[in-house]
């Protein structure tokens, strides 16, 4: 015989046999498990895709997930009463339609109207994904106000069927398990759940999205007031170093995508923090270009590129609200290291517990109506001028003023930068005058000074010196 031969068939046998008693060890040592795991078993696991992080194994969803052809999956829908618009008459505007009470007592006023914003990072052709933008747009009609709440990504909730989880995974859990409503309907029930507010709406989107929707815009001018820096930053758009300095930025699409989205310099926090001005941004631009009469088309563009229970009907409406809000009376809030502790779980994944005393006070305080100083301020209508040696630090000062229900004009005076800041009261307009200095975050008993001069070019004239810190975290 053929030593050559007889040699390469000892070691094709040998392979062979070594295969089947890998097979036949595997089979001994981990058997296959016919019976369903219950929730607390240690062995319990799912055929959820990896997310990227380390949780706990989540409880499958155990109702039924696909109705019946003669129930229609539900979704939530808002219970407001109709709104009473008066709408553009190039735009046809339908009412929004009621539903059924809320558990949320007395916490949101009867007027509101609740969206959860939701930024995704899913990609196509993904399979898993996380939420890691969730912000909550509350919309009061009556007192024609609006407050922005981020909800931190890392937020340790009960998930509804779920189990204890990062609140990013809500919408990717209601996706692969069939949840009633998919996975916006799932984060719904979840803030629902965790926080006591009711969600009306949804909409969201990926990146791409949120940079299409801004270059429709024609770009967006955001007020950076902190630097932020990061050398390495990398997205779908390719590597770039970021450096924005305080000041009245312009941004196209992919610009004011990556300002919103770096966080390896800073923090989740400050994330949310930018996302809310970006939003703030594009809100300034609609309302300035007055976008009602074109809402067809905008709607027919973006339509492709974000998922949203609300109808064209629907958005239109929100639409001509928006134009009716007083931009001047908005709250911008989150859910921060102020009310929440941070916890490891024995996964080792890092989370954020909810401190519900905490998150409750916030909430009250969120959804409640500006008060008295705001209303001191609206009946002095005192005239306030800002004027530095800082122009940067001059126009942010100008925007978070505005928002904040106080029209204040830019000097056009070159100056020298002062070393500290004053606030000066030309006229008798003391309610403005403290509420400059509590919005400023200068000392009332040492910038405040009162001088008497029916000549001055404005009631009270803010001067910011080096003491001015435009970045107010």
């Amino acid at each position: 015989m053929n030593p050559t031969l007889l040699k390469r068939l000892v070691v094709a046998n040998l392979a062979v046999y070594g295969v089947v008693g890998a097979l036949i060890a595997y089979a001994y040592f981990f058997p296959a498990e016919s019976a369903t795991l219950a929730s607390n078993n240690a062995g319990f696991s799912n055929d959820a895709p990896f997310i990227s992080i380390m949780l706990p194994t989540p409880t499958a969803f155990t109702h039924p997930v696909i109705p019946a052809a003669s129930e229609p999956i539900k979704t939530v829908v808002p219970r407001e009463t109709p709104l009473s618009v008066t709408p553009a008459a190039q735009v046809a505007v339908a009412p929004l339609s009621k539903a059924e009470p809320v558990r949320d007592g007395e916490l949101v006023p009867p007027s509101n109207i609740n969206i959860v914003l939701l930024g995704t990072d899913q990609r196509p052709g993904q399979i898993n994904w996380r939420t890691d933008t969730i912000i909550l747009l509350t919309i009061n009609q009556t007192e024609k106000t609006v407050g922005m709440l981020t909800i931190p990504r890392d937020l340790y909730v009960n998930i509804p069927s779920v189990g204890k989880q990062r609140i990013n995974t809500a919408d990717f859990y209601g996706e692969y398990y069939h949840y009633p409503g998919g996975g916006p309907n799932l984060i719904k029930t979840t803030i629902e759940q965790n926080l006591g507010i009711r969600v009306h709406y949804f909409v969201r989107g990926g990146f791409d999205a949120f940079r299409k929707a801004i270059d429709i815009l024609g770009g967006i001018d955001v007020d950076v007031d902190c630097p932020l820096y990061e050398q390495d930053f990398y997205d779908d758009y390719g590597h770039a170093t970021l450096n924005f300095q305080p000041g009245m930025q312009s941004m196209d699409g992919v610009t004011a995508l990556r300002y919103a989205r770096s966080r390896y310099t800073t923090n989740d926090y400050d994330r949310g923090r930018r996302q809310r001005k970006v939003i703030l941004a594009m809100w300034d631009k609609a309302t300035s270009l007055n976008l009602l009469p074109k809402w067809p088309e905008l709607y027919q563009e973006m339509s492709d590129s974000v998922q949203t229970d609300l109808s064209p009907t629907d958005m239109a409406t929100l639409a001509y609200i928006g134009t009716q809000l007083k931009m001047d009376r908005i709250k911008s809030r989150a859910i921060d290291n102020r009310s929440t502790i941070s916890y490891i779980t024995p996964e080792g994944a890092m989370v954020l517990l909810p401190n519900a005393e905490k998150i409750h006070s916030l909430l009250v305080e969120f959804f409640t109506p500006f008060g008295d100083d705001v209303a001191g301020v609206d009946s002095e209508q005192a005239t306030v001028e800002l004027t530095s040696g800082n122009l940067q630090a001059a126009q942010i000062a100008q925007t978070a003023l505005k928002r904040q229900g106080v029209n204040a004009t830019l000097s056009g005076n070159s100056i020298p930068l002062a070393t500290k800041s004053t606030i000066t009261v030309y006229k008798n307009k003391p309610i403005t005058a403290q509420r400059l200095a509590a919005l400023l975050r200068l000392d009332p008993t040492s910038s405040i000074v009162y001088a008497g001069n029916p000549a001055a070019p404005a009631d009270i004239v803010v001067n910011l010196g080096r003491d001015y810190n435009s970045c107010q975290k």
